[in-house]
């Protein structure tokens, strides 16, 4: 039985290849990269692979995301979305699975001109050439749209069952689930934090800072956040399942009500006394009362002291 692997992204037009290239007798290993600002592995995917029988993995690729996002060869869209140079990055672990899987040729989802920057004929085969797969990426839902892939050519995949969808439309798509039999069409897997204007604005912050790390990027995911000094970051809980990840998750300087009502603050990086001043008015402007008691730990030692809430015009100076 020939194999090949899938790029996965948990939407339908992956998901919809997978099916594809399946109904022509071909194994497929489905491969969910996690770059940090995806979704990672969840219920509905492994649903998803148990229902229509194909194997699923995810592969971490954080770190190499990194070096990507800071300097993209290909530049951003719109926000901060490096979407040609990940396509590219993704492509090339997946060839170095290829052997691994004993796999032929990889898939994706790929609709020709479904998205301007990333999905265009010319772009297609610039990834195509920079991640060194020439005829080995076959992309089913537009395939009858592009050059013959070295699979149809040598007879493993049947060009004819292959289809010629391109454009932004989700009809032939949706006309296809109903064949396969997918009750709840996942939505298009477009959510990446990257494209979200109000979440690029601290990522831009980290990358200016030198402090685009795994472990700074998951916490951008939680709290508001703000640049105190050249050093120093605070990230303030909105909510109590906020305020026990920051406790229970973190190393750092945190300040709290001593009464427990209001967030948990988290101070990454320079923890010096103005900073935390800074960092205790933050916690007294959330906790909603001009002064406030509150606890200040550190990793050696704990203290309580009073302080007054900054004003909501200085607060919006430090907001990220």
């Amino acid at each position: 039985m020939h194999r090949a692997l899938a790029l996965y992204s948990g939407g339908l037009d992956s998901l919809l290849s997978i099916l594809i290239v399946k109904e022509q007798g071909i194994d497929v290993v489905a491969l969910k990269f996690f770059t940090g600002f995806t979704a990672p592995l969840n219920e509905n995917d492994l649903n998803y692979a148990k229902k229509f029988g194909f194997k699923i993995e995810e592969i971490d690729i954080r770190e190499k995301f990194i070096e990507v996002l800071k300097n993209p060869e290909y530049g951003y869209g719109k926000n901060l979305n490096p979407c040609i140079d990940c396509k590219i990055l993704m492509l090339k672990e997946a060839k170095e699975r290829l052997s691994k899987y004993n796999a032929s040729f990889i898939i994706t989802g790929e609709v020709l001109n479904q998205r301007p920057m990333s999905q265009k004929r010319e772009v297609l085969k610039l990834i195509e050439n920079k991640s060194t797969l020439n005829g080995l990426i076959l992309r089913p839902l537009s395939a009858k749209l592009l050059i013959p892939t070295k699979p149809e050519a040598e007879g493993i995949v049947n060009r004819e069952l292959l289809y010629d969808i391109w454009g932004r439309t989700r009809k032939p798509q949706l006309n296809l689930a109903k064949k396969y039999g997918i009750e709840k069409p996942p939505q298009p897997a477009g959510g990446c934090l990257l494209t979200e204007p109000s979440f690029c604005r601290k990522v831009k912050d980290l990358i200016e800072y030198d402090e685009l790390t795994v472990q700074n990027i998951e916490l951008l995911k939680i709290g508001r956040h703000f640049r105190v000094s050249e050093h120093c970051k605070v990230i303030v809980g909105r909510d109590e399942k906020e305020n026990e990840f920051l406790l229970n998750n973190h190393y750092g300087t945190f300040i709290y009500p001593k009464d427990f009502k209001g967030p948990v603050v988290l101070l990454t990086g320079n923890c010096s006394e103005k900073n935390i001043d800074m960092a205790a008015s933050i916690c007294a402007y959330y906790s909603k009362r001009k002064t406030l008691e509150v606890v200040i730990k550190t990793a050696t030692q704990e203290e309580i002291k009073i302080y007054s809430a900054i004003t909501e015009e200085e607060i919006l100076k430090y907001r990220l």
